[in-house]
């Protein structure tokens, strides 16, 4: 039981949270580009950045969502002044309608080497 409450703190100090993004349709393709781009320099280049994972909505793909994993509060702060967010940011300034950014905490953070993998695979 001590460990699952040592596992639990230590996942607590972790700063989690969701953006849920509308972009405008005619930028699409160039936001999703501009995304991956982005997430796969952020988790390689920073230590602090544990997860980036980006979707769309197949139904209505201008609707994406980002679940964003940081170290720790600082993690996440020296996260928005790296030179690859900060392109990132410019970059999409225009393409993106609406932005929610929502905090949350974490309850179970699973996944299986198989989707390492995937990314691995690229």
């Amino acid at each position: 039981m001590a460990s699952h409450q040592q596992s639990k703190a230590q996942l607590s100090a972790k700063k989690v949270r969701i953006a849920r993004l509308e972009i405008y349709p005619e930028y699409l393709e160039a936001y999703k580009v501009a995304l991956a781009e982005h997430a796969a320099a952020a988790v390689k280049s920073e230590p602090g950045v544990l997860a980036l994972q980006a979707v769309y909505d197949k139904a209505h793909p201008a609707q994406v969502t980002v679940f964003e994993m940081y170290a720790s509060e600082n993690a996440y702060q020296a996260h928005l002044k790296a030179p690859h967010f900060l392109k990132y940011k410019n970059g999409t300034l225009k393409m993106v309608k609406t932005l929610e950014l929502i905090e949350t905490e974490p309850i179970a953070i699973e996944i299986k080497p198989v989707l390492t993998e995937m990314r691995s695979n690229k």
